[in-house]
């Protein structure tokens, strides 16, 4: 795992969504692929170059973290298959702004803590001789 000082050193966008909503480096092109405007997954797959079952896996984090959606599309014979569509990027951004803002005054708390001697972790530590 990257320290945060690493990465604020190295930060671009992919890796700040990878870091944000817990995503890997092919869940970020499956979204460049769907922000291209690739819709089925065996475009995503050869835009990608990766197999069917990996774009799906990838599909299913972006569904999950807000940052695609799928529909429901109806087949002349009978059934269905799915289209994906990315979010936009503007939900995105409010949503990792939302995190870091969150992210911001979580450290501040924490290190007030750790100022006053108040944090639950240092009172382990004050017992150790």
């Amino acid at each position: 795992m990257k320290s945060i000082k690493e990465m604020v050193s190295t930060l671009n966008c992919g890796n700040m969504l990878e870091c944000i909503f817990g995503l890997t480096p092919a869940d970020v092109r499956v979204y460049e692929a769907l922000l291209q405007g690739m819709e089925r997954v065996e475009e995503i797959s050869e835009v990608v170059g990766k197999g069917e079952s990996a774009v799906y896996k990838s599909l299913q984090r972006l569904l999950i973290a807000g940052m695609a959606y799928r529909i429901k599309m109806p087949l002349q014979g009978g059934g269905y298959y799915f289209i994906y569509k990315p979010a936009p990027k503007e939900k995105v951004a409010e949503e990792v702004d939302r995190v870091i803002q969150e992210l911001c005054v979580r450290v501040k708390k924490t290190l007030e803590e750790f100022l006053n001697d108040s944090s639950p972790w240092l009172s382990g530590l004050r017992n150790v001789q």
